[in-house]
């Protein structure tokens, strides 16, 4: 993630300077020093910040590793980001001349995952590996190179809490796999004639649907949580199928309604999708979405293209 803090920052016109003393304290990566800054707010001085990363870890940052800090901490203004938990009460117990701003792995996500879902960053998440490997007739699974395609969010997260009266909740970005199908095969138009087409379905589990995509698709950066729904959630290939002629048949200018008169128009008709002809192939797709953890209610899932949540354990 230390290469996420630094694109955002650098995307927000915050300057990192080389310190003239590197100052290397176990478990506190320094970053370098801010010249402006106003992304902490008001709770230090907003120049000549020292960023500071702690890389996340299976153990919570200890009150060992902190007081360590604070014995080489430079005296002046110090801004931690943190992927792990730290002891209470670190942000109060700095030393003497040290004012100290502290964000935690919950503010550190939300802040990156803001920016993910406004496109401000892009994001690359994890490379999604189908459990069970299905083999089609028609069609078959496309292997990626690592990078991921995300779905362009719909959903505001701080408009959706406020909504729903859920302020103050605590929110993590995720993706939630959905899957692209590319599709090839011929459209028949009403006298039989052949045209040479392409389409991009996607297959959302989470909202049981399936259309045509209509938007450009980001490719991903920064590694996100995936969550994949439940198996069942899946369209078996025969129910694919029958859904697709209603998805893929368009309407097409077709020949001269009538040649007689000076007025002649031109008719829009219908082509059909070949079914016999098409050739598939899928990827696996992210969409936008948060875990929403809310006092006295169960967490869920937010699906940032339709607003509806769905149950998370």
């Amino acid at each position: 993630m230390e290469d996420a803090v630094r694109a955002l920052l650098s995307s927000r016109g915050v300057r990192l300077e080389t310190p003239a003393e590197w100052i290397e304290i176990p478990e506190f990566i320094l970053l370098g020093i801010a010249e402006k800054t106003s992304e902490i707010g008001g709770g230090i001085s907003e120049t000549n910040v020292h960023v500071w990363h702690i890389e996340s870890g299976m153990m919570p940052l200890s009150r060992a590793d902190f007081e360590r800090w604070c014995v080489d901490a430079p005296i002046g203004n110090n801004w931690i980001l943190s992927e792990r938990e730290l002891p209470d009460g670190c942000q109060d117990n700095a030393p003497h001349g040290v004012e100290l701003v502290i964000w935690g792995p919950e503010v550190l996500s939300r802040w990156i995952g803001d920016a993910v879902i406004s496109g401000e960053l892009v994001a690359r998440a994890p490379t999604i590996v189908s459990e069970e490997k299905t083999e089609h007739s028609s069609g078959r699974e496309e292997e990626h190179d690592g990078h991921t395609l995300v779905v362009p969010a719909i959903v505001t997260l701080d408009s959706w809490l406020i909504q729903t009266g859920r302020e103050g909740s605590v929110t993590s970005p995720v993706l939630l796999k959905a899957a692209l199908w590319k599709i090839s095969g011929f459209l028949v138009g009403p006298d039989g004639e052949e045209l040479n087409s392409n389409w991009e379905v996607i297959e959302d589990p989470w909202a049981s649907s399936v259309s045509i995509n209509e938007v450009p698709l980001g490719d991903s950066h920064i590694r996100i949580r995936t969550v994949d729904p439940p198996s069942s959630m899946w369209r078996e290939e025969s129910s694919l199928l029958e859904e697709l002629p209603s998805i893929l048949d368009r309407k097409i200018q077709g020949g001269e309604e009538s040649k007689d008169g000076p007025i002649r128009s031109i008719m829009l008709q219908w082509w059909r999708a070949d079914i016999s002809s098409l050739k598939k192939s899928r990827v696996f797709i992210g969409i936008p979405g948060w875990i929403v953890e809310s006092p006295g209610r169960e967490r869920v899932l937010l699906h940032s293209g339709n607003g509806r949540t769905y149950p998370f354990s």
